[in-house]
Parts: structure tokens; C-alpha cells; sequence
């Protein structure tokens, strides 16, 4: 028998082990703190674990509820041999403690509160003691600075002004608020390209003990770039414009989605010896870039000059019967500077055709005029020339005629 009892000890010492550290265990994964304060003894075990509170719980609670709270999170495992019974096995001790929160204040603590849970006696005269930590958090709402930038997420490219004014105002919000600024920004046109918002970073805060700054970034992606042209045609069967005409085609051009095309439609009429090209109008007046190339056709049309002359009859000489027959010599008659038997002579530079002949023309226009002007002139002087001969010639007819019946 007196064997046996070597072996009996080991057995009551593994088994305190297993109550005291084992068993426990569940009491270690609910608090808050992983401190564990223990004493174990070959007759009991005493564990005790950290605590941690706000002190928003110390205005929402009583006391008393604040107290229980604490004792429950801290998970008392107080455990005593039986040694009553006989059977040498561990009870808890459920009653009988008293536990001392004295020293606990509602102030934040960041070496925490000691706290004193008092059993009666075990194995001494004297009660046994063990303690542990109420750690305090100040988890009361402050105010908190929260601020917004705004960055470019694209190399040598600057944030334009119609981004950086849309940036939210800088705020001051309770801790405890969780805060996700807003994400939805209007894109904004830069040259050739558009700026889009990407995300800010963080995402999202949950305020606590500091202030935050919420960084947005905006990126530059450029746009499909797309060809304008500009296209010059007749408008007048026949006539093929000259390249004079043709110089005066505005160069093409580039566009991106958006922009708007309005070419000017103020060229000056082209002119020649025989007529004059006028501008007529372009196809359309205005287009604007929406995926794709655009076109606009011009229609220039020709417009003859026109000469016109009216002759206007020559009133035929009379004679009076003479009683003698007298032969008399009339000189040939010079042609008067006016004089209303002459032939009248209209000159129409040009008859319009549609539309309108424009008021203005260019340096070209200019020379053909006078170019015109001297054809005209020499025209002119011609024809009065002929008429001039014309006159002579009659005249000396009806004055032979007339003395061929006094004879």
C-alpha cells in the first residue's frame, strides 16, 4: 500500500494541471486582454484574466452592471481540492469572494486598474488574493478633422480647375463614425483627353483617436482623334474650277469627340476675262465629332460676263424741191460728241445669276476688272468708230441723190 502512494501524488498533480490549465482554457478566448493571472497550489487554483472597457460603458451603466460586466469578461476559475468528501477532485468556489474595484475610475488607463478578488482561506490562515487589470479606453465620440486632396494619377499632366473644384470641403466629424466619401465626380474635358476619377485611398475610416486625410486620384486618358476636311466642287455644268479657286480650300484639320466644326463661308468672288467664280455655300453648315471623320463639301458657281448693244434707227435726211436746179456740195458732217441719231451703246459688265454678286473682291478681282474695263473701252471706241463712217457715207448719198433730181 505505502507503494501506491508515489503514484497517487502524480496522479492528483496532473490532474490539478488539467483543471487549472486546461479546463480554463475557455474563459482565455472571452476576454478582451490575453494577461492570464493565476496561482495554483497542490489544494486549489486561482485564475483571473484583463479586462478592457470604454468609458462610454460608464455613463450607459449602472455600477452594479458595470461591475458584473467586468467580473463576467474576466472569467474567475477559482478551484479547490475536495477534501471533505475524500474524493480529492476540484470544485469551484462560486461564493464566498469579494472583489475590490476601488481603484477604478472613469478615466482612461493605459497601465490599467488593479483589481483585488479576495477568497477565504485555503490552506492558510490568512484569505488568498489574486488580482487583475481593468484596462480604460476613451471610446467617447470626439471631434475629428477629416480632409480631402485631390492627385493626378497621370505623369506631366496637372489637375485643370474643373477638377480640382469639385473637391469635397474639409469636415469635422464625431470618432465612432464610419466615414466613405463620395466617388461620383463629373469627368472633365483637358485638350485632348478627359479626366476621370480612379477611387480615393482609404476607401473607407472608421473614426477613432485621429484625424484623416482622404487622397482622391484622377486620371488623364486621351480621346480618338478623328479628321475634318474640306472639299471645293462646281456648281456649273461644263466649267471645272480653276486653281485659283482651288487655293482657297482651307486645309484639313483634327477633332475629338465633341468639338464643333463652323467653316467660314466669306471667300471673295474669283474673277476672270469672261466671267467670275462665286462662292455658293458649303453642305452643311455645322458638324460636330461623334466617332467618326467629318466632311463638308463648298459649291462654287460660274458667272458669265454679258455685252449687250441696242442700236437705235437714224433718222433718213429730207429734201425740199429747189425751182433751180442747184448743185450744192455738202461736206461730209463730223460725228457729234451726242446726238440722238447716233446708235446708243449699252455695256453690262455682268448678269447675275443666283446668288447675289458679292460687294468685295480681292486683289485678283481688282486686275480683271481692269482687264475687263480696257476690253470694253476698245469695244466701245470701235463701234463708235464704224458708226461714225456709217454716218459719213450716208450722208454723202443723200446729198447725190438730191442734187441728181435738180439736174
Amino acid at each position: 500500500m505505502k507503494r501506491k502512494k508515489p503514484t497517487l501524488m502524480i496522479i492528483a498533480l496532473l490532474a490539478i494541471l488539467l483543471v487549472c490549465f486546461i479546463l480554463p482554457s475557455f474563459a482565455l478566448a472571452a476576454t478582451t486582454k490575453p494577461n492570464d493571472n493565476h496561482t495554483d497550489t497542490a489544494d486549489y487554483c486561482l485564475r483571473a484574466h484583463d479586462v478592457s472597457i470604454g468609458l462610454s460603458e460608464f455613463s450607459g451603466k449602472t455600477r452594479a452592471e458595470l461591475e458584473s460586466d467586468i467580473i463576467s469578461a474576466s472569467a474567475f476559475a477559482f478551484l479547490i481540492r475536495d477534501t471533505v468528501s475524500g474524493s480529492g477532485s476540484f470544485e469551484p468556489i462560486t461564493s464566498g469572494y469579494s472583489v475590490d474595484f476601488s481603484s477604478l475610475t472613469e478615466a482612461a488607463s493605459s497601465s490599467g486598474y488593479v483589481i483585488s478578488v479576495s477568497l477565504p482561506a485555503i490552506s492558510l490562515s490568512v484569505p488568498s488574493v489574486i488580482t487583475f487589470r481593468v484596462f480604460v479606453v476613451d471610446d467617447l465620440p470626439h471631434p475629428r478633422a477629416v480632409s480631402y486632396e485631390f492627385i493626378s494619377g497621370t505623369a506631366e499632366h496637372a489637375l485643370p480647375d474643373g477638377v480640382t473644384a469639385q473637391l469635397p470641403a474639409d469636415e469635422s466629424i464625431l470618432s465612432g463614425e464610419t466615414v466613405t466619401p463620395a466617388s461620383s465626380f463629373t469627368s472633365v474635358r483637358d485638350g485632348a483627353g478627359m479626366w476621370t476619377f480612379s477611387g480615393w485611398s482609404p476607401d473607407q475610416v472608421t473614426l477613432s483617436d485621429s484625424d484623416v486625410t482622404f487622397t482622391g486620384t484622377w486620371v488623364w486618358t486621351p480621346l480618338p482623334v478623328y479628321t475634318v476636311t474640306f472639299t471645293f466642287v462646281s456648281g456649273t455644268n461644263g466649267h471645272s474650277l480653276p486653281n485659283g479657286v482651288l487655293s482657297k480650300q482651307p486645309m484639313s484639320t483634327t477633332g475629338v469627340d465633341g468639338d464643333v466644326f463652323t467653316p467660314s463661308d466669306s471667300f471673295h468672288a474669283y474673277h476672270m476675262v469672261e466671267g467670275a467664280w462665286r462662292f455658293h455655300g458649303w453642305n452643311v453648315s455645322s458638324q460636330t465629332v461623334a466617332g467618326g471623320n467629318l466632311t463638308f463639301v463648298g459649291e462654287w458657281r460660274w458667272h458669265k460676263n454679258k455685252i449687250v448693244i441696242t442700236p437705235t434707227p437714224v433718222a433718213t435726211a429730207t429734201s425740199t424741191p429747189i425751182p433751180t436746179p442747184t448743185i450744192v456740195a455738202t461736206p461730209a458732217p463730223t460725228l457729234p460728241t451726242s446726238s440722238p441719231e447716233q446708235p446708243s451703246i449699252q455695256v453690262l459688265e455682268q448678269t447675275p445669276n443666283e446668288p447675289p454678286t458679292p460687294t468685295t473682291s480681292g486683289a485678283a478681282g481688282g486686275a480683271a476688272k481692269m482687264i475687263i474695263a480696257t476690253a470694253l473701252a476698245a469695244l466701245v471706241a470701235s463701234q463708235a468708230f464704224a458708226v461714225a463712217s456709217d454716218l459719213k457715207v450716208l450722208n454723202w448719198y443723200q446729198a447725190k441723190k438730191a442734187a441728181a433730181r435738180r439736174s
